[in-house]
């Protein structure tokens, strides 16, 4: 019997980093520098009072789109925070992480065949969201002689009759840097002359320094046409609680709500519960945590550009620096098989991000700082021992 699938499901590539998994699978001598997947342990002081909240009443379903007490919280972070009022019954979902806010907002303002403009090297997900609801990426170079800064020529390049938003991360995910205010201001320009909707993913935004990213929502003529996503697992270190959120319009609002409901029914009781612990945690329980992620950021960069040959630019907001290795005359999927199997040492290839990764890798600082240090330190001897292979001029040093 032959099933037929949806074409647009089928369409989803296979991303470089199942392929690396694939690689690393029995081996228990890796070091990682690889994922986006802390091992810090979530605050004591938010387990605790989880664990209060969870005992105070039965494990019942909740209000389809969150909590109200926990929407109304939120509401007050975006304007406190980020410049943004919203409203919290009409404006707001509650989701089972970030992943899945972005998917039923690309799911709903997305037809087949419309054009979303990816600034590129980009986290993959805005890539396969794209494919799976049948529109088309159009990838728009972020370049590491800029800084990793988009312009906004280029994006006026890649504009067509079709294009319908543009999808991106602030701080950046890859490349580890985040966007001056500057710069927002000119993409929002850039939106409104083109009347597009902005899908923006700011899960990052608490590594940023030296402050939080401005929220391109929060500008003039913007709150109506930006759905901004956020929520708690890198900031507070709830990964598995799989608990985000975000907020838009509230005529599409309706709609999104309306997918989510059908997928998730409503957001894990026990994940609101914690949600609703983080935003309670005092600063002094999370700023440690901060500083110690964005030190190993500096401890790791500062290691990479003692290599002879590799560029990178200087992170400045999550928990990622973005190298170019092309020096080393390998593609980065081969240079990532080459440092499991030769360094014990996980990373990403920078095509996981799209082509525009070529010749880069992208490294994390998810490990406690012993394992960083021990990751770098396999990585330089790895170097040392291939710098005979260097090839002369690739890459360009960049701070």
């Amino acid at each position: 019997m032959s099933i037929s699938v949806n074409p647009a499901v089928a369409a989803i590539p296979y991303g470089d980093r199942k392929r690396i998994m694939e690689l690393c699978r029995g081996r228990e001598d890796l070091v990682d520098l690889m994922s986006g997947n802390p091992y810090q342990q979530m605050p004591e002081w938010i387990r605790r009072r989880t664990t209060e909240l969870l005992n105070s009443g039965p494990m019942r379903y909740t209000h389809y789109w969150g909590m109200p007490e926990l929407r109304q919280r939120l509401a007050e972070k975006l304007r406190s925070e980020c410049g943004i009022s919203v409203d919290p019954e009409r404006g707001i979902l509650v989701t089972h992480g970030v992943q899945e806010a972005l998917y039923v907002v690309m799911r709903t303002l997305l037809r087949p065949g419309e054009e979303v403009l990816i600034p590129s090297p980009h986290y993959a997900n805005y890539l396969l969201n794209t494919v799976a609801c049948g529109a088309e990426p159009v990838f728009v170079p972020l370049r590491e002689t800029g800084g990793f800064l988009p312009e906004v020529d280029e994006l006026e390049a890649a504009l067509s009759g079709k294009t319908r938003l543009i999808v991106f991360s602030n701080p950046n995910n890859p490349l580890g840097v985040t966007w001056p205010d500057g710069k927002v201001e000119e993409l929002a320009d850039f939106v409104r002359k083109h009347d597009l909707l902005v899908v923006v993913d700011e899960i990052y935004r608490d590594f940023a320094a030296p402050r939080p990213p401005l929220s391109i929502a929060s500008l003039p003529g913007m709150q109506q046409r930006t759905f901004t996503l956020q929520g708690f697992s890198k900031s507070y270190f709830m990964m598995g609680m799989r608990i985000g959120y975000l907020a838009g319009p509230e005529e599409v609002m309706l709609h999104i709500k309306q997918l989510h409901y059908l997928i998730m029914l409503c957001p894990s009781r026990i994940a609101q519960y914690a949600a609703l612990a983080a935003l309670d945690c005092p600063a002094e329980c999370l700023e440690p945590m901060y500083r110690e992620y964005r030190e190993k950021l500096r401890i790791l960069y500062d290691g990479i550009m003692r290599i002879p040959g590799v560029s990178c630019v200087q992170p400045n907001g999550s928990f990622y620096v973005f190298p170019n290795f092309s020096c080393f005359g390998l593609s980065s999927m081969d240079l990532a098989a080459k440092l499991i199997e030769e360094a014990a040492v996980m990373t990403l290839p920078g095509t996981e991000f799209g082509s525009a990764g070529e010749g880069h890798l992208r490294l994390s600082v998810v490990s406690d700082r012993d394992r960083v240090e021990q990751g770098l330190e396999r990585l330089l001897r790895f170097a040392q021992g291939r710098s005979n292979q260097v090839i002369p001029g690739r890459g360009m040093r960049t701070s």
